[in-house]
């Protein structure tokens, strides 16, 4: 259920604030100073968008169109008409739908669905009760529908076909501060802070809250259970199979832990046979993540991409990370010196690629500034290149242009023991031509593409004056005790992040339209590999 008072109460009750000691104004001052220079493929027709864009990009140009181009623009939906009957119908885009169980169609039975925002606006669906986990927004979910609302209209010299140095511009566009009158194109992140062992917290109470019989008691939340760390943090060498350790005893365990903590108390010892990885608990404590999130309408790789694999979807959510010590942006933070904070250097680069099981995700230390004697500190920004470089169409986030390889024969089996069960729940007819597929898959080179020659975004001290550099702006979530998402005057971002449903249908049985999940999980998870 969509019950945003019930999720504004429960960050009340638990006194929610992730940055501490950093003030919101000083996260936004910090991801602002180190947004990163983003370098976009040449070729690349779709550019990261603000959440609100998902919505206004559709409305308002389909509004505008004539009657009978609509027509050809309508997302056709197979909706409920009776108990059991269902019928195709067309809806103004983009849509919000929930499953509606299913109806007889000849010898099978038909999946039907359930419109939410027929006749209102998509965005105040979302309020609804009925969207959940399984809520689904889309706009026409094919490459098609995609590219005439986000895709390019025009290249950097005025023209209509890209070509290295003459990137498409991004779609979303603003008025031009320069040009009265004119607009300019324009890129969207977004951004938050984390302090881990405060995340941590917060997603223990959440546990907490959804114990018992009566499982989510904590409504459907787009922003939680993105830290759950027990795996990392405890590890069984008693030999044998590990007892039983309920998930609420694991809580208590780790809640506990919390508080000796923070009281300066003796760290209780886990059960027999348990191991507590303290490297773990380490990094817990002292890092605070500063995420970057790059969303996009619409995933393309297929046009780059060789494999069987239709890797084509609306709704795709990439990015990349900057480790912090916690003690360095303190010091920064109780030093009153606005200043001050722009010279704290980051721990780590960490970027996102692919999947997390294909272990492709990218680290890179960053090394400390070497500074003379009795000389100040410079901005870090001046001695820390935070370049990231985003393939054509998947959108993987790298740190370097040029080809990347992403899967060859030599690779193994990435992700066989996720992969295999899910073949085994297959119908045999299904089973064998996914097996077959996944045979041919795992023998085909897949690589990324990354250029220097494409779309340029990012702070303008840092992007300078490159002919091919868009506007670029960063949303920052409000995660501080002073200011936060889930405060009444925060309402309209909250609908929006809180979704936990799907950005997007697919438009094939292999493609996959994820949720806006949060990243910090599979951002700690390398980051403790490197460490």
């Amino acid at each position: 259920m969509a019950n945003l008072p019930a999720l504004q109460a429960f960050a009340v009750a638990h006194s929610f604030g992730l940055t501490a000691p950093l003030r919101h104004e000083e996260v936004v001052r910090l991801a602002e100073y180190w947004l990163p220079d983003m370098r976009f493929y040449w070729d690349e027709r779709f550019h990261p968008v603000a959440l609100d864009d998902i919505f206004t990009m559709v409305e308002e140009p389909f509004a505008a169109m004539p009657p009978l181009t609509q027509e050809a623009w309508r997302v056709s939906k197979f909706v409920r008409t009776g108990p059991a009957a269902g019928a195709s119908r067309a809806f103004d885009p983009p849509v919000v739908h929930v499953p509606d169980g299913m109806v007889p169609q000849g010898n099978t039975l038909r999946p039907v669905v359930r419109v939410l925002n027929e006749g209102t606006p998509a965005r105040d669906a979302l309020r609804l009760p009925e969207v959940g986990t399984n809520a689904v927004v889309t706009h026409g979910a094919s490459f098609r529908t995609s590219n005439a609302f986000f895709g390019p209209l025009t290249t950097l010299s005025g023209g209509n076909t890209s070509a290295a140095g003459d990137p498409f511009l991004p779609r979303a566009d603003e008025p031009d501060p320069d040009r009265p009158g004119e607009r300019r194109p324009r890129v969207t992140v977004m951004a938050a802070l984390y302090n881990l062992l405060d995340l941590l917290k917060y997603e223990l109470a959440i546990a907490q809250a959804d114990e018992g019989p009566a499982a989510e008691h904590y409504p459907p939340d787009g922003m939680r259970r993105g830290f759950d760390i027990f795996n990392n943090l405890l590890h069984w060498a008693g030999g044998g199979a590990p007892p039983p350790w309920s998930a609420k005893d694991r809580r208590e365990f780790l809640q506990a832990l919390i508080a000796a903590f923070e009281d300066g108390g003796q760290i209780p010892n886990p059960p027999p046979g348990w191991k507590m990885d303290r490297g773990a608990w380490n990094a817990v404590t002292r890092y605070a993540f500063l995420e970057y999130s790059f969303f996009y309408a619409y995933n393309d790789f297929e046009r780059y991409q060789t494999t069987p694999f239709d890797n084509e979807h609306e709704g795709d959510d990439e990015g990349c990370c900057l480790v912090f010590d916690r003690n360095v942006l303190n010091l920064a933070a109780n030093s009153g010196d606005p200043d001050i904070l722009r010279r704290a250097v980051p721990h780590s680069i960490i970027t996102l690629v692919h999947e997390e099981y294909q272990d492709a995700d990218l680290f890179a230390f960053v090394p400390p500034p070497i500074v003379a004697p009795g000389e100040p500190s410079p901005p870090a920004r001046d001695v820390v290149d935070f370049t990231v470089y985003i393939a054509g169409g998947s959108h993987a986030t790298y740190l370097t242009p040029g080809t990347h390889d992403l899967v060859d024969f030599q690779d193994g089996w990435a992700g066989a023991d996720e992969f295999i069960p899910v073949l085994g729940a297959l119908p045999p007819v299904a089973f064998v031509i996914a097996l077959l597929v996944a045979i041919i898959d795992h023998f085909v080179d897949t690589e990324d593409f990354t250029s220097d020659d494409g779309i340029h975004a990012g702070p303008d001290d840092v992007v300078g004056d490159h002919p091919a550099k868009v506007a670029s702006h960063v949303v920052v979530l409000p995660m501080s005790d002073d200011n936060h998402i889930y405060m009444p005057a925060n309402e309209a971002l909250l609908v929006l992040r809180a979704f936990a449903g799907k950005w997007g249908g697919h438009d094939g049985w292999v493609d996959i339209s994820p949720p806006f999940a949060p990243k910090a999980g599979r951002f700690f998870r390398k980051l403790l590999d490197k460490l």
